[in-house]
């Protein structure tokens, strides 16, 4: 898995059916791979395509205190 640092863009992709239909996809990708899979054919225009901006981490070890 590649490192994925603040300020990034990602791209998440989904593909579905199921419900004992079959396959399901899920893909993340950066935008130069995004744009290399629309030419390959891999990504359809009926695909769903999310952007997603990286806006830091999160210490997920540590639970959060509600006040």
């Amino acid at each position: 898995m590649g490192r994925i640092f603040k300020g990034a863009k990602r791209y998440l992709f989904f593909r579905g059916k199921d419900d004992q239909g079959g396959d399901i996809v899920i893909d993340f990708f950066s935008r130069k791979e995004l744009d290399g899979a629309m030419k390959a054919g891999r990504v359809a225009e009926n695909d769903y395509v999310i952007k997603v901006d990286v806006i830091g981490k999160m210490d997920l070890k540590q639970p959060k205190k509600h006040t």
